[in-house]
C-alpha cells in the first residue's frame, strides 16, 4: 500500500505540472496578463482556459512580482551613521573640498592634496552655496568630542541638575539691572538663573574668559574699582500738589509721544479710536485704564522722563492682575502685548516679560486672532476696520515676543503654525496709511527669524547650509524692502524713519546673532589654550567679524539722539560688539602678541563702537552697562607687554563699569560668573555667513 500511494501520488504531480505554469521561486499573479487585459476570469493554468478558447495560448503569461526589498530602521540608522563617519573622514583629510571636486582624481592627486601645500586649495566665502564641515583642532584631549551633542547647552557648562531661579520682583529698583538674561544674574549666583542657549550672552561671556583669562581678571578688577566710587546722586522731585488739568496735559504729552515712537515700530493700536475713548473720559473699565496706563508708561519714556514711567506702570499692574485673564477682549490683549513686549524689558525683567508674552499668546489665540475670518463677512466697513486692528495685533505680538527671544536660545514653543494659523499680512485702513508696511515687513522678517530661534533651540547640530540658507534668506528679505523702508530719505513721514531704522538695526542684530553662534561654535572645542588656526578657520572668523563691522557702521551713523531709540541702538551696538571681542580673545588664545592686521582692524572697529556708546550715554539709562562691559573686555584684550591700551571716554576716567555700582559687586565671585567648565561641543560643522545675538540689558523693541 504505501508503494502505491507514493506512486499515485507522484503521479498526479507529474500530471498536475504539465497543466500548471512553471514553477518559480517568485509568487505569480493569480490572473494571466491576457486575462487581465481582457477582464475576464482565469484559471490560473499554463495556458489558461480563456486563452486557449481566444485562441491566444501563445499570449500566455503571467506577470512574475516584484520581491520587495523593505530596509528595517536599524539598518537605515547603521547606514546613515557609516555615511557619516566616511564624511567625517573625507573632511579630515580634504577640509573646504567637496567630492564632486576630489571625483575623478588619481590616487596620486589625491595624495597630494592630502600632503601638499594648503594654497592650491579654493578659497572658502559666505557667498558659497556648499560649505564643509571645518573641525576644529585642539591641543587638549578628545573629552569634549564625547560629550552631548546639545548646541542649547553650550551656555550651560553641565549645569542642567541646578535649581533654576531668578527674582525680577516689583521691589527691584529699575535703575539696577540684575536679570540674568543679561548677565548680571549670573555674577552673584550660579545656580540662580533661568535657562539659556546657544544664542544668548552668557555663551559669549563665557568663550571669552574661557579663551583669554586675563579679561575676567581685568574686568573684576574694574567691578571693584567701580564699587569703591560713591553712587551717583540725584536730585528729588519736590512733592507738588495734583493738577489735574496739568495731569491732562501731561497725558496728552505722552500718548503724542507713544505714538509717535513706540507705535511706529507695533502699530496694533487704533489711533482714532484710542484718542476719541481717551477725549470722551466714559471709559472707566479695568481692560481700557489698563491699556490707557501702559500707553501713558511707554509714552513717558520716549519722552525721556527717568521717574514718570513707575507711576503709570504701579497703576497698570493694579489693573492687570491675573484676573483680567479671565475678561478676554482686545483691550486687555493690547495692554498685556504693552507689558511684556516692550516696558519689563525696559525694566530688566526679561524673564518676567517672557511669562506674560506667553500668556498673552493663548489670550490672541483664544480671541481668534489666529484664524483669518471669511470675506463674505468683512463687507461693513467698520467690520473690516475691526479684523484689520486685530490682524496687527496678532502680528504686533508674534514680532515683539520673535524680537525679544532672539538672543535668549529658547524654543519656540509653537509662536507660528502655519497648518493651523492662516491671519493674513496687515493691510493700510486707508488710502494715507502708510504705517502698515512696516509692520508687514516686521512680520516677514520675524518669520524667518523665528525658523532661526527654532533652529538654534534644537539639540541637534546646526549645519552650515542651514546658516548660509538663514543668512541669504535675511538679505534677500532686507534687499526687497521698498526704498522708504530701507534707504536714507528723510522726506519720509517720521514715523516711517523710525520704524525704518528699528528694521535696520534689527536686520543687522539677526546677521550678527548668526556670526556669533558661528564663532562659538568655533571655538567650543579648544579648552585655556588652543593651536594656530587654520587659514579655513580664520577666514570664517574674519567673515563673520565683516558681519558684525557692517553692523557696528549702520548704527554708528544712523543712530538719532531719542531715548527710545538710543535704547534700541546702544543694545544693538552692544550685541554686535561681542563678535569682534570674540575673535580678539581667540587671535590673543594662539598669540602672545596681538600685531596682525585683523586684529588692528577688529580692534578699531570696537573703538569705533565705544565712541558711539560716549556719545549716546546722555540719552541712556543709568542701568545700561552695555559701554562699561564692553570698555573693560576691550582693555584687556588690546593689552600689551608695556600696559593696557586706553579706550575711547566721554570723561576723564574713561567709562565707569556698569554703572550701577552697589555692595554685591565687591564680594560677587566672578568664577560662578565664567564658570571653569569648557564650553561643550554642540556642533562638529562649521558654519558660515553673517548673523548676531545680543544680551540685552533689556530688549530694545
Amino acid at each position: 500500500m504505501p508503494p502505491k500511494k507514493v506512486s499515485h501520488i507522484k503521479g498526479n504531480s507529474s500530471e498536475h505540472r504539465s497543466t500548471s505554469p512553471p514553477a518559480t521561486n517568485r509568487k505569480v499573479n493569480r490572473s494571466c496578463m491576457e486575462c487581465t487585459r481582457r477582464k475576464i476570469k482565469c484559471d490560473g493554468r499554463q495556458p489558461c482556459g480563456s486563452c486557449v478558447y481566444y485562441r491566444a495560448a501563445d499570449s500566455c503569461e503571467f506577470r512574475q512580482r516584484s520581491r520587495r526589498n523593505a530596509v528595517s530602521r536599524s539598518s537605515y540608522e547603521k547606514l546613515s551613521e557609516e555615511l557619516r563617519e566616511q564624511s567625517r573622514v573625507l573632511e579630515t583629510l580634504f577640509p573646504g573640498l567637496s567630492v564632486a571636486h576630489l571625483k575623478g582624481k588619481t590616487q596620486a592627486e589625491l595624495l597630494s592634496l592630502v600632503t601638499g601645500s594648503r594654497e592650491a586649495r579654493p578659497p572658502i566665502s559666505l557667498s558659497q552655496s556648499h560649505f564643509s564641515h571645518i573641525t576644529a583642532e585642539s591641543s587638549g584631549d578628545d573629552e569634549s568630542l564625547q560629550q552631548n551633542d546639545d548646541s542649547a547647552a553650550m551656555s550651560e557648562n553641565g549645569d542642567a541638575s541646578a535649581e533654576r531661579r531668578w527674582d525680577e520682583s516689583l521691589d527691584k529698583p529699575n535703575t539696577v539691572a540684575v536679570d540674568d538674561i543679561n548677565g548680571i544674574g549670573l555674577v552673584t549666583d550660579k545656580k540662580s538663573r533661568s535657562y539659556l542657549g546657544i544664542s544668548s550672552m552668557s555663551a559669549a561671556f563665557r568663550a571669552i574668559f574661557k579663551l583669554f583669562p586675563p579679561t575676567k581678571e581685568h574686568t573684576a578688577e574694574r567691578a571693584r574699582a567701580c564699587a569703591a566710587l560713591p553712587p551717583a546722586s540725584q536730585l528729588a522731585a519736590p512733592a507738588v500738589a495734583r493738577d489735574p488739568a496739568m495731569n491732562m496735559l501731561r497725558e496728552q504729552r505722552c500718548i503724542d509721544f507713544y505714538f509717535d515712537h513706540f507705535h511706529a515700530a507695533t502699530p496694533f493700536l487704533d489711533e482714532e479710536d484710542f484718542r476719541r475713548q481717551y477725549a470722551s473720559g466714559d471709559r472707566s473699565d479695568k481692560s481700557w485704564l489698563g491699556l490707557l496706563n501702559m500707553v501713558l508708561c511707554l509714552g513717558s519714556i520716549a519722552s525721556g522722563s527717568d521717574n514718570l514711567h513707575e507711576e503709570y506702570y504701579l497703576e497698570a499692574r493694579s489693573l492687570l492682575s491675573l484676573d483680567s485673564l479671565g475678561s478676554g477682549n482686545l483691550y486687555t490683549l493690547q495692554a498685556l502685548a504693552l507689558l511684556g513686549g516692550q516696558y519689563l524689558h525696559y525694566r530688566n525683567s526679561p524673564n518676567m516679560a517672557y511669562g506674560i508674552m506667553g500668556a498673552a499668546q493663548r489670550v490672541a489665540i483664544a480671541l481668534g486672532l489666529h484664524r483669518e475670518p471669511k470675506r463674505q463677512h468683512l463687507q461693513d466697513p467698520a467690520e473690516q476696520r475691526r479684523v484689520e486692528i486685530g490682524r496687527r495685533t496678532w502680528w504686533s505680538l508674534f514680532c515683539m515676543d520673535v524680537w525679544a527671544c532672539m538672543t535668549q536660545g529658547r524654543p519656540t514653543c509653537g509662536r507660528w503654525d502655519g497648518l493651523s494659523m492662516d491671519t493674513a499680512l496687515p493691510s493700510p485702513l486707508n488710502a494715507d496709511d502708510q504705517i502698515y508696511a512696516s509692520l508687514r515687513a516686521s512680520a516677514q522678517f520675524c518669520l524667518i527669524c523665528d525658523r532661526i530661534e527654532h533652529r538654534l533651540a534644537k539639540l541637534g547640530k546646526l549645519s552650515m547650509h542651514d546658516t548660509i540658507n538663514f543668512d541669504q534668506e535675511l538679505k534677500g528679505w532686507y534687499e526687497s524692502l521698498p526704498p522708504a523702508l530701507r534707504g536714507v530719505d528723510n522726506s519720509v513721514h517720521p514715523r516711517i524713519q523710525v520704524a525704518r531704522d528699528l528694521i535696520r538695526t534689527r536686520y543687522f542684530n539677526a546677521r550678527v546673532v548668526l556670526a556669533r553662534c558661528l564663532i562659538l561654535l568655533l571655538a567650543q572645542d579648544w579648552k585655556r589654550k588652543i593651536i594656530e588656526i587654520v587659514p579655513e578657520q580664520r577666514q570664517m572668523v574674519e567673515q563673520c567679524c565683516i558681519v558684525a563691522a557692517e553692523a557696528i557702521d549702520a548704527i554708528v551713523l544712523y543712530w538719532t539722539p531719542t531715548r527710545f531709540q538710543i535704547w534700541s541702538s546702544a543694545w544693538y551696538l552692544f550685541q554686535a560688539c561681542t563678535v569682534p571681542l570674540l575673535a580678539m580673545a581667540m587671535e590673543r588664545n594662539t598669540h602672545t602678541t596681538s600685531s596682525s592686521n585683523e586684529f588692528a582692524t577688529w580692534r578699531d572697529s570696537l573703538a569705533k563702537a565705544l565712541a558711539a556708546f560716549a556719545e549716546m550715554r546722555p540719552w541712556m539709562r543709568t542701568s545700561d552697562r552695555s559701554p562699561e562691559i564692553v570698555s573693560a573686555m576691550f582693555e584687556a584684550l588690546t593689552a600689551d607687554a608695556d600696559g593696557v591700551t586706553r579706550t575711547p571716554s566721554n570723561t576723564d576716567g574713561s567709562l565707569d563699569l556698569f554703572g550701577w555700582c552697589d555692595e554685591q559687586l565687591t564680594e560677587m565671585d566672578w568664577s560662578m560668573f565664567l564658570g571653569e567648565e569648557t564650553i561643550p561641543q554642540a556642533i562638529t560643522q562649521g558654519l558660515a555667513s553673517g548673523m548676531v545675538q545680543t544680551m540685552p540689558q533689556v530688549l530694545p523693541l
